[in-house]
């Protein structure tokens, strides 16, 4: 028996093609290969890309994301289809000759996209059996088995259920799948769901991703091969906006440090990986277990010789100077903290956890042993204000971070989805649910307020950028900014950039940066929140920015 494991493509605004690769299904394909079958795994999500029209149900952000902009803050230049194209996708599907395709469903606002693979895979041959898994199924596994191109779910973890259902399937024993947890299936045209109770104790006892089956040239960063790697599994905080613990549990599960640099030095010596991305939920959570791991990584490969990344953010809770000291020796250059807002009542309701460490001295640690900080906020949640998030923002204008704006969105089988639905502003298309769609408005705050906050970032971390290459004084103010660039308007030193701050700082609006009839670039006035600039300008206006 034959499988094909398949990550399809996407269709967005943007994606982060370096956080693409698909290693939840290598592990599930080392775990088939391990219970005797032959495995592929087909990833779509390839380097091409191609603009298509956005769908009816996004049209309303056409006035919010000006696709020509070539200004400094633009925030989207296009819709894209990235990946295959579906005719590619259906001839790989053909010539695999598999027997059975699982496919990964791992962002509700994708879930169009899993379910066209196996709409094109009934399509050709509906004897096939496609099998789904990932997070959405796990949020909803009831909801997908409703399309009649999907035959079973399989929710959580799925290495160890998935060999199981398939040697069910083989022998077609519908008792021993009514006996498994986690999985949902059909029973004379019912759809039948087993809850998900179990997972894995012992992350050790997994065989290493089936990285072989990959295309390790496709996945670099900054031009070395890269991987992703996990550490631990489980999260105990439960946060209202996040659905991890619906996928990996509550219950916070470690891997040895000696397994894990084990796994580093293997795909260092097989495939010649040394830049690592850590795409634990928790990865400093055991403290100790994490300065082990730092130090048997300098004691293996050197100080700096790794390039270390952890993409999915650290939580402030669990970080202190010791452990950021022997980060940065292991080879960590950045490291992204996550912040959410300045309200600390706010996020107690959003059940973060609370920190030991102060949130100013952790920003100074970092900045003296030289890290590269991204501070992570999320902006758009029900319950928060204009006044709390334009505050946010000007907490992290002053600090030496980047400002890392994200958008809320709501994800199925999380307390603020079940809120959004109950408050009715809840979007009525799943591909609203994504960040880049803006899904929420409230009371307290509308698409245009977000739009101008994610600018706003933009061009605080833009001046920052300027400050750090020289061409800005630090600790400039707003106030201080606007005469500087209204001196040099005329001047020979004069940049297409200052006429665009001088705009923001004296109109109190954005414009954009585009071509007109001519072909000669011009200044176009875009919609901006006032409530927002004001916010900010009356409680900035006289603050320094990145001191």
């Amino acid at each position: 028996m034959k499988i094909l494991l398949i990550q399809p493509p996407v269709r967005d605004f943007y994606r982060t093609a370096i956080r693409t690769q698909p290693i939840g299904l290598a592990y599930l394909a080392s775990s088939l290969q391990l219970a005797g079958y032959e495995v592929e795994i087909l990833d779509c999500q390839t380097k091409k890309k191609r603009g298509i029209p956005i769908p009816p149900e996004l049209s309303y952000l056409r006035d919010l994301y000006p696709f020509n902009d070539q200004s400094p803050f633009k925030l989207y230049t296009g819709y894209y289809h990235f990946g295959m194209d579906w005719d590619e996708i259906r001839q790989r599907v053909m010539d695999s000759q598999a027997d059975i395709f699982g496919i990964s469903s791992s962002f509700t606002p994708y879930h169009g996209e899993a379910l066209e693979i196996a709409k094109l895979i009934k399509g050709w041959d509906g004897r096939k059996i496609t099998i789904m898994g990932g997070a959405h199924p796990s949020c909803d596994p009831e909801g997908v088995l409703k399309s009649p191109f999907v035959d079973y779910v399989i929710m959580g973890e799925g290495e160890m259920r998935l060999p199981v259902l398939l040697e069910e399937i083989a022998k077609k024993r519908i008792k021993g799948i009514e006996k498994m947890d986690g999985v949902g299936y059909r029973e004379n045209g019912s759809v039948k769901i087993n809850p998900l109770k179990t997972f894995i104790q012992d992350l050790d006892s997994l065989p290493r991703p089936a990285r072989e089956l990959l295309g390790q040239d496709q996945y670099r960063i900054r031009r070395k091969r890269s991987t992703m790697i996990i550490t631990s599994r489980g999260c105990p905080h439960g946060c209202a906006y996040c659905s991890s613990h619906l996928v990996m549990g509550s219950s916070f599960r470690k891997r040895s440090p000696e397994a894990v640099l084990e796994e580093m030095v293997d795909c260092y010596k097989r495939h010649g990986i040394t830049a690592f991305d850590v795409e634990d939920d928790n990865f400093t959570f055991d403290q100790a277990r994490t300065k082990r791991l730092m130090e048997l990584i300098i004691d293996t490969f050197g100080e700096g010789f790794l390039k270390l990344y952890a993409m999915n953010g650290i939580s402030f809770a669990s970080l202190n100077s010791e452990i950021l000291k022997l980060m940065k020796r292991a080879g960590f250059h950045s490291i992204g903290l996550s912040y959410v807002s300045t309200d600390i009542s706010f996020k107690e309701r959003m059940g973060r956890p609370s920190s030991t460490v102060d949130f100013d001295l952790l920003f100074r640690e970092a900045e003296e042993i030289g890290f590269q900080v991204t501070a992570y906020a999320i902006f758009g949640i029900p319950g928060q204000t204009i006044n709390e998030m334009v505050d946010t923002l000007v907490y992290l204008m002053g600090k030496r971070v980047l400002i890392g704006p994200s958008i809320y969105y709501p994800v199925p089988g999380t307390l603020l989805f079940e809120k959004c639905k109950t408050d009715n502003i809840l979007p009525p298309h799943a591909t609203q649910w994504r960040s880049s769609a803006i899904p929420i408005e409230t009371t307290e705050f509308n698409r245009l307020d977000l739009v101008t906050i994610l600018r706003l970032a933009r061009l605080i971390n833009f001046i920052k950028g300027k400050m750090d290459s020289e061409e800005l004084e630090e600790g400039v103010s707003w106030k201080e900014l606007r005469q500087i660039v209204k001196e040099k308007k005329y001047s020979s030193d004069s940049s297409v950039w200052m006429e665009l701050v001088l705009h923001v700082l004296e109109e109190r609006s954005f414009f954009s940066l585009r071509k007109n009839s001519d072909g000669e670039p011009s200044l176009v006035k875009e919609v901006t929140s006032r409530a927002v600039m004001d916010r900010l300008f009356e409680n900035a206006w006289g603050k320094p920015i990145m001191k």
